[in-house]
Order: structure tokens, then C-alpha cells, then sequence
């Protein structure tokens, strides 16, 4: 079983002021709306969305919200759908910031193809350290 909605909240808590307090001093993400920067994440799996946890509903449903949440806070999110099956395709599609954010490679080839062109899509994206 997978809980892929765990993935999504992590990677978001990574990035989200909301969460500053519980990284190092130095280390606390930049709020949403700090000028000359932008906030992107990617988003990989190969595993399905099938775990439920009441109330909650099923990791889908948690994903769906989470994804919504996160766009609307102007993240871009990149997903790669890795050999993955139809339903976890159907969600990073889902997720994703649109159709040229969402990559389904099938080997190795096409995952590093996928990562490269993410690369190039955020090289202006600066790194904060």
C-alpha cells in the first residue's frame, strides 16, 4: 500500500513559510510573494495512491486537496509519473501545473530526459542556501 498524499504534504512542508519554525535558522523557506524568487516542487512515483485513513478519505482524495492548496499558493508542481500505474498517472496529471509539468517516462532514458527538460523549465529558479 501506498500513501502517496504523505509525499505531497512533505514536499510542500519543505517550502512552505507555514513551516519555518521547525527548520534551522537559515534554512526557513521564503515566504510565497518574495520578490526575484519562485517556489516549484517535484513530485515522483512509480507506486499507487491506496492507502485510506479515517476520516480522511483515501490518499487520492488527500492528494487532489493538497495539490489544489499548493497551486493556489502559486507553486509550480513538476510530477513524474515513473512507470507508474494508470491511477497514480491519472492523480500526478491531476497534480501536476499542466500538461507540460506532468512527464510518464518508461525507462531510463526517458526519466533522465524528463528530469532535463524540468531542469531547463526552472533554471532561472535560484536556490536558497
Amino acid at each position: 500500500r501506498t500513501a502517496g498524499h504523505l509525499g505531497i504534504a512533505w514536499g510542500w512542508y519543505l517550502i512552505a513559510p507555514d513551516w519555518d519554525t521547525v527548520w534551522p535558522a537559515g534554512s526557513d523557506p521564503f515566504p510565497y510573494d518574495e520578490p526575484d524568487s519562485s517556489k516549484a516542487m517535484i513530485m515522483m512515483t512509480d507506486g499507487e495512491f491506496n492507502q485510506t485513513y479515517a476520516p480522511l478519505g483515501s490518499s487520492v482524495d488527500q492528494s487532489k486537496k493538497l495539490c489544489d492548496a499548493i497551486k493556489k499558493e502559486g507553486v509550480k508542481i513538476y510530477t513524474v509519473a515513473f512507470e507508474a500505474p494508470e491511477e497514480a498517472q491519472k492523480i500526478l496529471a491531476y497534480c501536476s501545473s499542466g500538461e507540460e509539468f506532468a512527464f510518464t517516462p518508461d525507462g531510463a532514458d526517458e526519466l533522465k530526459d524528463a528530469y532535463t527538460k524540468i531542469a531547463q523549465s526552472i533554471s532561472d529558479l535560484r536556490i536558497r542556501y
